[in-house]
């Protein structure tokens, strides 16, 4: 039970990062975003190229959570989901986000959230940040630490995550 929980708060705070990242990012430095507490000021300070979302497609999702890999996965995403579009979503599922920021470093695609969202009748606070290197078309890994308050349970109040995305192909 504490894997899986953990895993359904990892797999929530990686949809935070997700949403932003983008098939066409350059390699080159860019400006911070300034913190957003909303999707409209999020995307307005984005830069462009960060905008459009993950790339259409099928793909295999391998993680590794807690020192633990999970079986790889295969997930289809039917279209583009822009940054916007992500927000919207994660709005509705009950995510608000105070802070936002996404940045280039070198060939590193870097963000930072803190995100509240109800589980299991409380608050939480959850505080990520990650570093995702690769190509977006093809193959990228993201290397995410999140920080929960209050933890889910005790001894959970970081968690440490990798999830390494390979494009297959078409759906």
């Amino acid at each position: 039970m504490k894997l899986s929980h953990s895993l359904a708060i990892g797999l929530a705070s990686a949809a935070l990062g997700l949403a932003a990242c983008s098939p066409s990012a350059p390699a080159t430095d860019a400006a911070s975003t300034p913190a957003a507490a909303d999707s409209t000021t999020a995307a307005a300070n984005m830069p462009a190229e960060l905008k459009e979302g993950p790339a259409a497609g099928k793909w295999r999702v391998t993680m590794t959570a807690m020192g633990t890999a999970m079986p790889p996965t295969e997930t289809c995403y039917a279209k583009q989901v822009s940054f916007e579009e992500s927000q919207q979503m994660q709005q509705q599922a009950g995510v608000s986000c105070s802070e936002q920021t996404y940045t280039r470093e070198g060939d590193a695609f870097v963000g930072h959230s803190v995100c509240t969202m109800e589980v299991a009748g409380k608050t939480m606070t959850t505080t990520s940040d990650m570093r995702v290197t690769g190509d977006f078309n093809t193959k990228y890994t993201m290397d995410m630490t999140n920080k929960m308050d209050p933890p889910p349970m005790p001894g959970m109040e970081e968690q440490k995550m990798t999830i390494e995305m390979e494009r297959l192909g078409d759906c």
